[in-house]
């Protein structure tokens, strides 16, 4: 048997597996330390644990052990090495023949490895068997550290420890930490209670859990993360209480008093896509879907992004005070490892005030900007920076202010029949803007009754009844594919691909260069 199996990438590959005797070490060891640990941080013992075993293993066959082939005849009292369990050296308890008419004479060997379980059993003296062809140790290995082999194993150690420790109903994890759940301090009903006023005293949050240590008053005699481990855990498992750091922290937050919006998405910014088998699009169309960088198109654009990235603001996010937690700008905005919600602040780069702001994961959007909109007026198809704030949970938003001059800008409105009709109108603009995808409202409450007659309407039907309208516009009756992606979110959130499906398929768009369609009426049948 060779005493550098661990030094081999096939020993951490696929057949790896955290054995129950790891877990055993672990609980002691948490026990011991009475301090959480991360995932990393476990794998790391881990990975020592084995190499220590190892170097016994080495040196216990050095001193009398033999290695276990299933050809060798073994007598009570003698020191076996064995490939499985890994390296490990057991002792022979006792020897019986072995019945197998198909195998012939043949012995059965029990084994104590001194681990508290019961002896298992090998056979011994057996000609034919493929592990008489194994290797067999030849002297002193020198091991690797374990630190060079969680740089190079780490990964496939922790992917493989956190299914094993998820699994387990006895270890917890709070903030990317695991710890036993018979452990954990006592947290009664008082200190919940307790804990809530101190977070209604604060607005509702947020507040990080050592803020509410200093007044519940859990037991002095308890290790001080512990305490903050074992309340982070109770307030997890009220519903009073939501946890909405950032990875890396831990913040707290009284339910009752986030934004209605943070809890319960908007049906504005819903996905309401037909869904249906999309056929490729051209380049100059994929090129349109990568600019527009809408949340629910899940291809990520090519590259790393910049230090700030710009966005075109869609009428969906204007009217809730939003912005898309899109492909692009996911990577300003920071994640947790659970919380489904994480409390933010935003920087205006020009003004230097701050916001309060929420990423809503599921939801795919950030809410907190709708007096922020309100203040500067800004408009459907205005245009603004997003980028890196100077700490993780801070996002910095820069609109692109210009002097004010009035433009001749598409202006929706709902007509007599409650549909979406269009005109052109000047109106004051104070920010750069996409001219293809601005989109002016004067009354957005008779807006917002377009967009619940429109639920009802069918998505090619309702696409086709916007495009004409759109049309009118235009003395050549062209309508730009982005012109009409910001129109169908006016009355029904769609990403671009499904919108752009319909010029590519229905026969009565007829493509006239670049991104530009006119409505073929020869074609339409009611």
């Amino acid at each position: 048997m060779d005493g550098r199996q661990i030094h081999k990438a096939d020993y951490w590959g696929a057949g790896f597996v955290i054995e129950d005797t790891d877990l055993d070490y672990l609980y002691n060891r948490l026990l011991e330390d009475e301090t959480p640990l991360t995932t990393a941080e476990i794998a790391q013992i881990i990975i020592r644990r084995r190499v220590e075993r190892e170097a016994e293993a080495i040196k216990r066959r050095e001193q009398g052990a033999v290695p276990y082939l299933p050809k060798e005849t073994f007598a009570v009292g003698q020191q076996v090495a064995f490939a499985t369990p890994r390296f490990q050296i057991g002792q022979v308890v006792a020897v019986r023949p072995g019945r197998n008419p198909d195998l012939g004479e043949f012995d059965v060997i029990a084994v104590d490895f001194g681990d508290g379980r019961p002896p298992r059993e090998y056979a011994a003296r057996l000609a034919q068997h493929s592990l008489n062809q194994q290797a067999v140790y030849q002297g002193e290995a020198e091991l690797a550290a374990p630190e060079e082999l969680f740089e190079r194993h780490g990964a496939t150690v922790m992917a493989k420890l956190e299914a094993r420790l998820k699994a387990s109903p006895d270890i917890v994890r709070l903030a990317g930490r695991w710890f036993p759940r018979a452990l954990l301090a006592s947290v009664n009903i008082g200190h919940l209670n307790l804990a809530e006023a101190v977070l209604d005293m604060a607005g509702g949050g947020p507040l990080p859990t050592e803020a509410l240590l200093k007044e519940v008053g859990l037991p002095a005699n308890v290790n001080p993360r512990l305490q903050a481990f074992s309340l982070h855990y109770a307030l997890q498992e009220d519903e009073r209480f939501d946890e909405v750091g950032p990875a890396g922290q831990v913040l707290w937050y009284l339910r009752r008093l986030e934004p209605p919006e943070v809890l319960f998405p908007p049906r504005r910014l819903e996905n309401a896509a037909p869904e249906q088998a999309a056929p490729a699009l051209p380049p100059a169309l994929r090129a349109l879907v990568d600019e527009i960088d809408d949340e629910f198109t899940d291809e990520a654009p090519a590259g790393e992004p910049a230090g700030e990235v710009p966005l075109t603001l869609s009428f969906p996010h204007r009217r809730v005070g939003t912005l898309p937690l899109s492909p692009r700008l996911r990577a300003f905005f920071p994640t947790a490892f659970e919380a489904p919600r994480i409390r933010i602040t935003f920087l205006d780069g020009d003004t230097g005030e701050t916001l309060p702001g929420w990423v809503v994961r599921s939801g795919r959007y950030v809410y907190g900007l709708e007096e922020w909109y309100k203040k500067l007026d800004f408009p459907v198809g205005g245009q603004l920076t997003v980028g890196r704030g100077p700490t993780p949970d801070q996002v910095v938003l820069k609109a692109s202010r210009r002097r004010p001059v009035r433009e001749w800008v598409r202006m929706a409105a709902a007509g007599p029949d409650g549909r979406l009709t269009f005109t052109m109108q000047k109106r004051l603009i104070g920010v750069n803007y996409d001219d293809l995808m601005m989109v002016a409202v004067d009354q957005p409450a008779a807006v917002d009754d377009a967009w619940l007659k429109s639920q009802s309407v069918p998505f090619a039907r309702l696409v086709a009844d916007l495009f004409r309208e759109l049309a009118k516009l235009n003395p050549q009756s062209a309508v730009h594919a982005k012109t009409l992606y910001a129109a169908v979110n006016v009355v029904r959130r769609c990403p671009p691909g499904p919108i752009f499906a319909e010029l590519l398929t229905r026969p009565y768009y007829a493509h006239v260069g670049d991104a530009y369609w006119r409505f073929d009426q020869s074609q339409w049948t009611e």
